[in-house]
């Protein structure tokens, strides 16, 4: 897929979510507004930062948590983090303007396992929480931001099932599905159970063989 395509592809997702949030203010359809959209793939990464780097406009509607980089940040880190962004007089006028900033959320697939990082992103990736998060005991409300996440291949089941539920993928076409228990290990357990099958029945056949062989008076 070449670079127009991706960069078009995240501007065409981030347009798309600033205009429902312009016309929509209830509750669910905030709920709806703050569900994390997520790209799959190098290639998205490659493309956010070259349209950062080349469309001011975004440059500056954008504020970038590099999961890479801050891994071995603890969960008050990225609280932290999270308070600093909501604070930003520049977010909050453009919150004011109805332009809604970014939140780049980039390789969260480099994230340790069941870090209190990691459980700290599950409320903030949870619409059910994320409109009114609560850190230092004051209101955090992430629905007046665009919530974006990448990960740095198309192999969603790279993911944790609680984090992968709760991101909206939008390159389905390119990534790679998740797999499931049953999904990866269909054939696998199909096989095996029609080995069984042949096997019990050769055995019900020697049997009934054996049996006329002697028959019982």
């Amino acid at each position: 897929m070449n670079e127009k395509i991706i960069r078009d592809r995240i501007l065409k997702e981030i347009n798309k979510k600033r205009l429902i949030r312009k016309n929509k203010e209830s509750g669910e359809e905030l709920k709806n507004f703050s569900w994390p959209s997520l790209f799959a793939g190098e290639e998205y990464n490659l493309g956010f930062e070259l349209e950062l780097s080349q469309n001011l406009k975004i440059k500056n509607q954008t504020n970038l948590i590099d999961c890479e980089k801050i891994n071995n940040k603890s969960k008050e880190f990225l609280e932290n983090k999270l308070k600093e962004i909501f604070d930003n007089s520049q977010n909050q006028q453009l919150i004011k303007s109805k332009e809604y900033p970014i939140i780049w959320f980039k390789n969260i697939n480099k994230i340790e396992n069941e870090s209190s990082f990691q459980k700290c992103l599950l409320a903030v990736f949870d619409t059910a929480q994320n409109t009114s998060l609560f850190i230092k005991g004051e209101k955090v409300n992430l629905s007046q931001f665009i919530l974006l996440a990448t990960i740095s291949t198309h192999d969603t089941s790279q993911l944790p099932n609680p984090i992968f539920s709760r991101l909206d993928c939008v390159n389905v076409d390119t990534a790679k599905p998740k797999e499931f228990f049953l999904d990866k290990y269909f054939y696998p357990i199909l096989t095996f159970s029609f080995l069984i099958f042949l096997v019990l029945i050769l055995l019900s056949f020697l049997q009934w063989k054996k049996d006329n062989k002697n028959p019982r008076f």
